[in-house]
């Protein structure tokens, strides 16, 4: 579909960068980067006390375990 839009120059940027990195038109890449907006904002946020709640990966159970193993994980040059 072909229409007239204006642009953010910093969007139009990203746009262009990823089309020439994936070899792909302009176009298409201002959809799926507006797609992946989309995709994004379709998730509710969820808060419980007014801390954050993320959803888990379904059959994947975050044991005290397991945050232990990784809870000294290099974070990094510190």
């Amino acid at each position: 579909m072909r229409t007239t839009v204006d642009i953010d120059p910093v969007v139009m940027s990203a746009a262009r960068t990823k089309a020439r990195a994936e070899g792909i038109s302009l176009g298409r890449a201002i959809s799926e980067l507006a797609l992946r907006g989309l995709q994004g904002a379709a998730v509710p946020s969820k808060s419980v006390g007014g801390f954050p709640v993320m959803s888990g990966v379904e059959g994947h159970v975050v044991t005290d375990d397991l945050v232990a193993a990784h809870r000294d994980d290099d974070q990094g040059d510190e």
